[in-house]
């Protein structure tokens, strides 16, 4: 079984949520707790204006920066993997962590380690009203 949440936020989903655990087969993991506020569209949109700015200095595209981003963040794992285009065994970094499950507290906290380590290594930040 692969690694799910579950935002239960009406009876109806508690139902839902209570049926489906009713069907698994043990042994498994069940985490509760408040619910967590996802990161918001705003914040998201000023992620990417972020890559796609470093990305104009950088040589790189604006997804290799959220990659390269990820990975100094959250830290990563190198994989053997192969290179679709030339048949070759590449070392590729996998991120520990993605920035899609991340709350709002955790993306401004990610939001502002990569804004101050592109601002040093590539001079590239936003303003405030960014």
């Amino acid at each position: 079984m692969d690694r799910r949440t579950f935002q239960v936020e009406t009876e109806q989903q508690r139902e839902r949520f209570a049926h489906f655990v009713e069907r698994q087969i043990p042994p498994f993991q069940v985490e509760l707790g408040p619910l967590r506020k996802q990161r918001t569209t705003s914040q998201n949109a000023r992620w990417w204006l972020l890559m796609t700015r470093a990305a104009e200095v950088s040589g790189h595209s604006p997804e290799e920066l959220h990659e390269m981003c990820l990975c100094h963040h959250f830290g990563f794992v190198e994989r053997e993997v192969t290179d679709l285009l030339t048949g070759e065994i590449v070392i590729r970094r996998i991120p520990n962590k993605r920035s899609s499950t991340r709350d709002t507290k955790e993306f401004r906290e990610l939001s502002d380690d990569c804004e101050a380590w592109l601002g040093s290594e590539l001079g590239v930040w936003l303003g405030a009203d960014e």
